[in-house]
């Protein structure tokens, strides 16, 4: 009897320090890959000259309210003539506006006004939260509405975004937005779940389970949404917007089987391009001006 208490004390106290680990390391995990102070703000390093160009032109900002009360802002760069197509430019995880100069500027020397948001919790926004694409989604929609309200029934957008940018642009297509004509996704992952197993293994070579369901925990609590909710195959599979999916075949970041998932989830008109020898978010630097030459190409066919 004796022995079997003992067995029971022994189980009890490792079950207990798994416990502690768990809610510590999940707790570690959140902060760390979705707190404004984490990973996220790790050094940039400085604009380029497409940056420094975009930065310094003559933008409107633009700002909203978010449903959770959190003022949200984004350059708006019209076009040299007036026109009412506009592209909306979104940024991927750790950046903000600021850094998307050079394919804000790609989409203004080829006509179009320019809208490049900060995402919440980056830039010029306000948030302690990342929203990796999902909470952002009805941000995406509040822009798309006050472009809408701007330019009127002439109105037409275009969306395109680089990696968690990307990841916004196929989850805001779930929403079915107004007067969408095209979106361009290059490297964007398909579920949030996913790509934190990935950098789990990948940074720390740690299993996934049981931080990350953990983690959802504190997503739940802390950001107000769960990310084991985030999927393509869910926001694409009634999708009617001509989607652009673009990827480098040597990405490490978010790796190439994503663009191949959300190619396969997407039931509109698609098209793929895998950029070889890319890895993330290189595609435009390794493809030059066939990657300007493709997406202006896909941007005019579906501008009316």
């Amino acid at each position: 009897m004796r022995v079997k208490k003992y067995v029971k004390v022994i189980l009890s106290i490792a079950i207990g320090v798994a416990l502690v680990a768990d809610i510590g390391g999940s707790g570690y995990l959140f902060h760390y890959a979705f707190s404004k102070n984490g990973y996220s703000s790790k050094p940039q390093g400085p604009l380029s000259k497409d940056d420094k160009w975009f930065v310094n032109s003559k933008t409107e900002t633009w700002q909203q309210t978010s449903k959770d009360k959190l003022k949200l802002k984004a350059r708006f760069l019209p076009a040299e003539k007036k026109t009412a197509k506009t592209v909306v430019v979104i940024h991927g995880y750790g950046t903000g506006s600021s850094y998307m100069g050079d394919y804000a500027k790609m989409f203004h020397d080829a006509g179009y006004n320019v809208l490049a948001p900060d995402n919440r919790s980056f830039g010029m926004s306000q948030g302690k939260y990342v929203g990796y694409g999902w909470k952002d989604r009805d941000d995406i929609m509040n822009w798309i509405k006050q472009i809408n309200q701007k330019f009127g029934q002439k109105s037409e957008i275009g969306l395109f975004g680089v990696s968690m940018g990307a990841a916004t642009v196929m989850y805001t297509l779930g929403k079915h937005p107004s007067n969408v004509k095209f979106a361009i996704a290059d490297c964007g992952y398909s579920t949030i779940s996913g790509e934190l197993n990935y950098q789990i293994k990948d940074m720390f070579n740690l299993p996934s389970f049981p931080l990350v369901p953990t983690a959802s925990l504190y997503g739940d609590a802390l950001a107000g949404y769960n990310f084991y909710q985030a999927s393509t195959k869910d926001t694409l599979k009634n999708n009617k917007v001509p989607l652009y999916i673009i990827h480098g075949s040597k990405d490490k970041f978010v790796p190439t089987e994503n663009a191949y998932k959300n190619y396969q989830y997407d039931k509109g008109p698609k098209k793929l391009w895998i950029v070889k020898g890319a890895g993330h978010a290189e595609a435009k630097k390794v493809a030059g001006q066939k990657y300007v030459t493709n997406t202006i190409d896909f941007a005019k066919e579906y501008f009316k």
